[in-house]
């Protein structure tokens, strides 16, 4: 789930906030190795700035590098408690590492701090479709449409083979 932080969040260092910058543009392209250099480039222009924290753990997500990836979601955490999408990043990782428990706290407080955060609707649904409450995985995928985020078809494709999609609630 591919986000960066928002504008007001980056008012630090111009040269360390230009280093994430640079390192998301090396991400999109596909070229990760240049994009981790970049983040910790920004560590060291800065080393509490949460933006690079999260840059490394996404790399490290993306390349499967799963507790890497916690490590430093953690970290960003830590240094920025307020920004929704490392918690529910860290609840992804931590629910693809095996670790259910851990993850599920963390899903609910990227809602908790942003209820309209469409990648943590997604990735609270894969926690509930692992949990085997396909019901509460089809109320986050549709809270997950609404708020615009991507929703692997091939996700939705096993949900509707354990549970037919079911009529949309109006109230959500």
């Amino acid at each position: 789930m591919l986000c960066t932080y928002p504008a007001a969040a980056q008012d630090v260092s111009p040269y360390a906030k230009g280093a994430v910058e640079l390192g998301w543009s090396y991400f999109n392209k596909g070229d990760m190795d240049t994009a981790l250099k970049r983040f910790n480039q920004a560590l060291i222009l800065d080393p509490d700035f949460a933006p690079a924290y999260f840059g490394i753990a996404y790399v490290y997500s993306v390349q499967n590098k799963l507790d890497h990836a916690i490590q430093n979601y953690r970290k960003s955490i830590e240094k920025d408690p307020t920004f929704s999408h490392s918690y529910s990043n860290l609840g992804l990782a931590l629910l693809y590492s095996g670790k259910p428990k851990e993850a599920f706290p963390n899903l609910k407080k990227a809602l908790d701090i942003d209820s309209k955060n469409g990648d943590a609707h997604v990735n609270i649904a894969l926690y509930y479709f692992a949990a085997g409450d396909y019901s509460s995985s089809w109320r986050h995928i549709h809270l997950a449409q609404k708020y615009m985020a991507n929703v692997n078809p091939n996700f939705l494709s096993d949900l509707k083979e354990k549970l037919p999609e079911p009529p949309r609630d109006g109230g959500d």
